[in-house]
């Protein structure tokens, strides 16, 4: 986390900020936003036409100069520093909800910085990280959970895991977790309600009251196991190639990856680390790994290898277990099927264009689909991607209901989760319905949190944390 708090978003300063990427470009772009913006501007911006830029229209551009002014009225006495465009947006109908002016300038680390450095000579403060969205969010621009998407669109590594961001964005999640709320809360006034007006006729029952529990824990279960199909469109899939030395390992990585990424050879162990790189696979990014298949070590670098090896198989999403098809089935290739037994993977059966040595009824059973290949004549590849596919997506990848939550978001919709099992439970096990209401408030107490309903000050430094200064 980067070292500063809450504290430090002085909501009543007027804060400026770079908000493209400083470098030579066409454009560079500089954002203000606060009480202030207008004045600043108008004292460093000169017009092409003869205009009060502080009573121009909003959402309007206007053409000029910024220019220092040396103590003169004439077009002689400033300096200038750059030819520009201006564009004036008026609160509220901007990203901030404050008054923000953004001035678009050539882009240049010099040109920018000196444009910046009079922006704050003229009472604006440089932006922390995340601070116009944090104003976004406490002005009601956005809620908690559309600003964590803002990041996760500047961070996207694939189509789908932008695409899936922009959803966020949207309020796609934000609409189903605050559905679930909403019946949550629901149920919580039932129950209220039977609390406290035992005598009167009401058409509340617990029996009732248990059904609408039940249902709302299997649709946040349903949300909750999603999220891992999110993660993997979001991160990428960790997938690992393993399988003894030569077994062909690292020509199938250069083959998955379309180049001539790692050294393939016929001498024993030539790869002494794990490689990582990223494709995409039908839209869903694979982070592969190629690893060592020296399962002895023999010296300092080959124990080295294999530490990384295992701590890559350990941490994989998938394992692609490579048999070579050319050799009988080995005491290495047993030890490695014994450790697949707790993993999701392919098996896949390489150099099939050599004469057959491998008996497949030694391998036993391989809970997974099996591909048989050429890796050197690239044979089968693309049996091998759907088979990858097919493994994770087993009923299909349904792309417009799955919803990303991050490790904190999983926390609170988990926590939500177990007190609405736990609510279920007390009625099941005959406790007062005194228990259930309970239960059910710490429920939308952690709903609310999840959607910045409920503010923590800790959840929020550490997602702001995270945003690049200008944003």
């Amino acid at each position: 986390m980067k070292e500063f708090s809450l504290k430090n978003f002085n909501s009543k300063d007027t804060i400026a900020a770079i908000a493209t990427f400083p470098s030579k470009a066409a454009l560079g772009v500089i954002k203000i936003s606060g009480r202030k913006s207008l004045d600043i501007v108008s004292n460093i911006f000169l017009p092409k036409k003869k205009k009060n830029i502080k009573k121009v229209r909003t959402h309007t551009l206007h053409y000029g100069w910024i220019a220092e002014n040396k103590n003169g009225k004439k077009r002689e006495d400033y300096s200038f520093i750059d030819e520009v465009l201006i564009s004036v947006m008026r609160a509220p109908h901007t990203y901030t909800r404050e008054d923000v002016v953004e001035i678009s300038s050539h882009g240049g680390l010099l040109v920018l910085n000196n444009i910046l450095e009079m922006v704050i000579k003229k009472g604006a403060r440089l932006a922390l990280p995340g601070e116009f969205s944090y104003r976004a969010l406490i002005n009601g621009r956005i809620n908690l959970l559309e600003a964590e998407s803002i990041v996760d669109i500047v961070e996207a590594r694939s189509e789908e895991g932008l695409r899936l961001a922009v959803r966020q964005l949207k309020g796609q999640l934000s609409s189903k977790l605050d559905k679930i709320k909403s019946r949550v809360h629901d149920i919580f006034v039932e129950a209220e309600a039977y609390i406290n007006f035992p005598e009167e006729d009401i058409s509340i029952s617990l029996l009732d009251i248990k059904k609408k529990l039940g249902a709302v824990a299997k649709e946040m279960d349903n949300l909750l196991e999603g999220s891992r199909e999110a993660r993997i469109l979001k991160e990428g899939l960790r997938c690992v190639i393993c399988g003894k030395t030569n077994a062909g390992k690292s020509t199938l990585f250069n083959r998955l990856l379309k180049q001539e990424r790692v050294i393939v050879s016929r001498i024993h162990g030539t790869t002494r680390d794990v490689i990582e790189e990223t494709i995409s696979i039908r839209g869903v990014p694979l982070r592969i790994y190629d690893t060592a298949g020296i399962l002895e070590p023999k010296d300092l670098v080959t124990k080295k290898a294999l530490e990384r090896t295992s701590s890559a198989f350990q941490e994989a999403d998938l394992v692609m277990f490579m048999l070579d098809a050319s050799r009988p089935l080995e005491r290495d290739d047993k030890f490695l099927l014994d450790k697949m037994k707790d993993k999701k993977g392919v098996l896949v059966i390489n150099k099939i264009d050599l004469k057959k040595k491998l008996k497949e009824k030694d391998i036993g059973n391989f809970n997974g689909l099996r591909v048989y290949l050429s890796a050197l004549n690239n044979v089968g590849i693309k049996d091998l991607e759907e088979a990858i596919f097919k493994t994770v997506y087993k009923e299909g990848l349904d792309r417009e209901n799955i919803i990303f939550l991050n490790q904190y978001q999983q926390k609170y919709l988990g926590d939500a989760r177990d007190r609405i099992h736990e609510a279920y439970h007390y009625i099941n096990e005959g406790h007062t319905i005194d228990f259930v209401s309970l239960s059910l408030k710490e429920a939308l107490n952690c709903l609310g949190k999840l959607t910045g309903q409920v503010f923590s000050e800790e959840i929020l430094e550490a997602i702001f944390s995270n945003f690049c200064i200008g944003k």
